[in-house]
């Protein structure tokens, strides 16, 4: 067991592909799996904090980080199956699995295909179940035109992906005015996504639809939504009228846990406690 320190593992998933987790602490696993592009280190400051009471797994998915890069399986019902896999692998029971952007389809995934069973309590960070409607009064990612955009426009070259995760990360990730060095760090771990695979699980989580499975999550086991500021107007009164049973907590900006880790970790450790 990584009690003392972190450890960099790997597990095997599916016929060659490995999955590169970091792991610390012992007791009731805790699973954080990141957004489009990121790495597990990204939560380095939930690592530290939770893994006094529990064992800490953070991914890198499929495609991400120090896992496999494969040409096939770049969807969220594959991420979903990494995830069973990696849980059965390593004997995972009663996992509290938390979810950041495109992370939430991976955690709505697995439960839509495996169930609640072995989960304790899902965490989802900012990001809809649903992230295309055309009905205004949805939480999206955006509109048709501006998805379409990036998917086409955009996620195209690794240069083309790296601007855009530039502008996302100072205008809507983080809220503080970023050093160069900082921006650079997260560009850096994002980009060991090849921009092929970015483009591929891009377009697979735009047309994503775990509505159904979201419903139930807050129905059957405790939820907790975390909503960044700049769209919470929507986002809340969504979640708090299709999801009643997901509690719901606004603060920061799209990377809130990386940002203000004092805080969000306190969140989550108050309703860990009331579970």
């Amino acid at each position: 067991m990584a009690k003392d320190r972190v450890e960099s593992r790997y597990v095997t998933v599916a016929p060659d592909v490995e999955i590169h987790y970091l792991e610390k602490g012992e007791g009731s696993p805790m699973v954080l799996i990141p957004g489009l592009t990121f790495a597990g280190e990204v939560f380095k400051g939930q690592i530290e904090h939770f893994s006094k009471e529990y064992r800490v797994i953070a991914i890198d998915p499929r495609g991400q980080g120090l896992s496999t890069k494969t040409v096939h399986g770049n969807d969220y019902l594959t991420h979903g199956k990494d995830v069973a896999a990696l849980m059965a692998a390593l004997g995972l029971e009663d996992v509290v699995l938390v979810g950041w952007s495109t992370g939430n389809l991976e955690v709505w995934s697995y439960i839509q295909q495996f169930g609640t069973e072995k989960v304790k309590a899902a965490v989802t960070i900012d990001m809809s179940p649903l992230p295309l409607s055309p009905d205004p009064a949805w939480w999206t990612e955006g509109t048709m035109e501006e998805l379409s955009e990036v998917a086409t426009q955009a996620m195209i070259s690794p240069q083309g992906v790296r601007d855009f995760f530039s502008d996302y990360a100072t205008g809507i990730m983080i809220q503080h005015e970023m050093e160069p060095a900082e921006l650079e760090y997260l560009l850096d771990m994002s980009g060991k996504t090849p921009y092929w695979i970015c483009s591929s699980l891009f377009a697979n989580a735009i047309f994503s639809n775990y509505f159904d499975t979201a419903k139930r999550v807050g129905e059957t086991i405790p939820s907790l939504m975390f909503i960044a500021e700049h769209w919470a107007d929507v986002a809340k009164p969504f979640v708090e009228k299709n999801f009643p049973g997901t509690k719901t907590h606004v603060m920061g900006g799209h990377l809130m846990f990386y940002e203000y880790p004092e805080e969000w970790n306190r969140v989550l450790e108050d309703f860990l406690k009331n579970i």
